[in-house]
């Protein structure tokens, strides 16, 4: 297992298109393989919540919220702190039995379906709430990937596949390094920086120590996630071991 992570993870071709991200909310009505632990109830439950919040605050949306709508999310962000709690009293990798499996499915459409008549009155667009499960799903793979190989077993097969095809990446060229934007993994140290902005032009003859940029797998993985962080230093500095001269850069798309 141990072998196949490392390869599923390793370097590649360009990552494929993700096939949980692109999907509709009828394709996921009729996938019954999940929810598969409490961890991944809590990323979807928490994403409805976060989109929910959102578009309950006053200024969210270009039109004012109607009473309506007022009402249908607050019964939605209702249902998500139920789950919430829910959560909190189980382990993160506990299964799920089969009537919790079916109650859980049965609220996730129902947000869904208010979305859908909430439709241009809210800032939230109804295909985000698909989008999300999916990115929650990947999210909780990875998750498990950290705390256990052996957790993976416990993965549908055709998540863990499809997730492993995004998880490719091209090892950077010197021709690749002078240009802005290229395939490349997404933390690295050292080698040729990527980003959105001017920092690694500007930085071309630096060294560069350590990048950080936004993930699925991290922080926020429903809201913006274009953002970079880079650590660079100058290449006598560091020959001198004088880290007192590091300079950060952080940009966003």
């Amino acid at each position: 297992m141990i072998e196949e992570l490392c390869k599923a993870l390793g370097p590649g071709e360009p990552k494929e298109r993700d096939l949980l991200q692109f999907r509709g909310a009828a394709e996921f009505a009729k996938d019954e393989h999940w929810p598969f632990n409490w961890l991944l109830i809590t990323h979807v439950v928490r994403a409805v919540l976060s989109r929910v919040q959102r578009d309950l605050t006053s200024g969210s949306y270009y039109k004012p919220l109607t009473d309506e709508a007022a009402l249908e999310l607050k019964r939605l962000r209702a249902g998500a702190i139920g789950w919430l709690e829910r959560c909190r009293a189980l382990t993160p990798m506990d299964d799920i039995d089969v009537d919790t499996k079916a109650a859980f499915r049965s609220w996730w459409i129902d947000v869904e379906q208010a979305y859908e008549r909430m439709d241009k009155q809210v800032s939230t667009y109804t295909y985000k709430i698909a989008a999300d499960l999916g990115n929650a799903i990947n999210h909780t793979i990875r998750c498990m990937a950290t705390q256990d190989v052996d957790a993976l077993d416990d993965v549908p097969p055709s998540y863990l596949e499809n997730l492993a095809r995004q998880n490719r990446w091209k090892t950077p060229t010197v021709q690749d390094g002078q240009r802005r934007h290229f395939s490349t993994a997404l933390h690295q140290m050292l080698g040729y920086g990527s980003g959105p902005q001017d920092a690694t032009e500007v930085h071309l003859e630096d060294m560069l120590l350590l990048q950080i940029q936004g993930d699925l797998a991290f922080f926020d993985w429903h809201s913006n996630i274009g953002c970079v962080l880079h650590f660079w230093i100058d290449r006598d500095a560091l020959a001198q071991l004088d880290f007192s001269r590091i300079e950060a850069t952080y940009e966003c798309d």
